[in-house]
């Protein structure tokens, strides 16, 4: 073969080799298409399918995660501890005392023809922790004949209603001893009204704002078939005279006996004579209920210490019918509800609301001798408001001070009159070594520096 010929085949298979080359390379680089396919379905498929939940986002695992179910708030335990019945003793005040007389008029009892039947109706102001039914265990672990207890908390303008079970609770509690109750029947109840509430207040928003406390807490003892409910009246505030203030009282009255069937208003005594409080004086009670439509459903309960402290005195058997007389004179006997018993740690005449257990007052024993003794007391709740020791009555409190005040006032009221002198110095030391034990008395403190209340002067009990 010629130079120039074999040349030019040599340079023909060197530029078919480098061709070959560069196309093996190019395939090595980008796959065919069949292969490029499968990678995209593979992708594709890969996208599409679900990420385990593993893989899962927060979003996500909160989405499909169930709903978690709210726990139900823990039902309180019943009976409170400590109340249960099986700890409860025997009722005091048997047995029954025998009144030598009867009054010519009888008190306004709700059942004043069995009265005399039964021991007098003493009580105490117990704690409602656990329900309106636990005041009925406290009194009745007490060995209390009578009961008295608030409708909700003593300074809370609203409440929520009752839940049926608490209402159930209470009317199964109420029912007679032989139907499986304890057998505190309405007249032996005499529920408290709460503090806040004053009808003597001039001022339009703040009587319709009183006024309707008061009617919540009426429309509540309606529910519970409580037949008695007793308050403080209120005060003029020095914005109106009294006259006008007895109006507004009378006004509310007469409003809630059409708005609430039933129940019997009991307008309480009040301590601070002298001042813009009303239901100081006798007067000012009997001029409250001379302007009440329906007479039948309007009531007094006096309390000893206010009644005391307002200089009506109690100390003996001559100055308990002295004042009795009055009351008798100015209000009338036959609107007499209920009794507060507390002794006094002010003077005759102080004006100031300072409650004491029994006898260890400015009161006395013979002061509480006499009023036991007077038949115009059966048939109405007699009810202590006095200092209750550690705890004051409440879930965990201490009861034994009322159960020995209960026990003590039977005491006193079976002491014939020949043996009390005697007897009354011995019951007396006896009465304040266990008190002075069980609650000792706190050291004396002067009184708390502040502003006074607006539509009070008055002192809560």
């Amino acid at each position: 073969m010629p130079p120039r010929r074999a040349a030019a085949t040599k340079a023909s298979a060197t530029l078919k080799r480098e061709r070959s080359s560069s196309l093996s390379d190019a395939e090595s680089a980008s796959p065919p298409p069949k292969a490029a396919a499968k990678r995209s379905t593979t992708k594709a498929a890969t996208k599409a399918t679900p990420k385990s939940k593993a893989t899962k986002s927060k979003d996500e695992d909160e989405d499909d995660a169930p709903a978690k179910k709210k726990r139900a708030p823990a039902k309180a335990k019943w009976p409170p501890p400590g109340l249960e019945l099986e700890s409860h003793p025997p009722r005091a005040g048997y047995p029954v005392y025998q009144f030598p007389t009867r009054p010519s008029v009888p008190n306004g009892g709700l059942r004043p023809e069995t009265a005399y039947e039964l021991p007098l109706m003493v009580g105490a102001h117990t704690s409602i922790a656990g329900g309106v039914a636990g005041a009925l265990l406290r009194a009745n672990k007490a060995g209390a004949n009578g009961v008295a207890l608030f409708m909700k908390g003593a300074r809370q303008w609203k409440a929520k209603d009752f839940e049926p079970e608490i209402v159930e609770r209470f009317l199964e509690n109420v029912k007679p001893k032989d139907e499986g109750g304890m057998g505190y029947g309405p007249e032996t109840i005499l529920v408290h009204g709460n503090y806040l509430i004053n009808l003597g207040n001039p001022d339009k928003a703040k009587w319709e704002n009183a006024y309707e406390c008061f009617r919540d807490d009426i429309a509540r003892c309606h529910q519970l078939g409580i037949k008695l409910y007793n308050w403080h009246p209120g005060s003029t505030v020095g914005q109106c005279t009294k006259e006008e203030s007895y109006a507004l009282v009378a006004k509310a009255i007469n409003r809630v006996h059409k708005d609430v069937p039933e129940v019997i208003t009991v307008i309480e005594n009040m301590a601070n004579a002298g001042s813009n409080i009303l239901g100081t004086t006798f007067h000012d009670l009997a001029s409250m209920i001379a302007l009440v439509d329906d007479k039948s459903r309007v009531r007094v309960c006096l309390d000893t210490c206010h009644l005391f402290a307002a200089g009506y005195d109690l100390r003996t058997p001559e100055a308990y019918a002295e004042t009795m007389q009055k009351f008798a004179d100015e209000v009338g006997n036959h609107y007499l509800g209920g009794v507060h018993l507390n002794d006094s740690k002010e003077v005759l005449g102080g004006n100031r609301d300072l409650h004491e257990n029994i006898g260890l007052g400015e009161i006395g024993l013979g002061g509480f001798r006499a009023l036991m003794r007077d038949p115009l007391m059966a048939g109405i709740p007699l009810i202590l408001e006095t200092p209750s020791g550690p705890g004051g009555g409440g879930e965990t409190g201490d009861l034994s001070v009322w159960t020995k005040e209960i026990a003590l006032l039977y005491e006193i009221q079976g002491v014939p009159d020949d043996e009390w002198a005697k007897k009354s110095v011995e019951i007396a030391k006896r009465w304040r070594k266990e008190r002075d034990t069980l609650n000792p008395p706190k050291d004396k403190k002067g009184p708390k520096k502040g502003k006074k209340k607006a539509d009070s002067d008055e002192d809560d009990d």
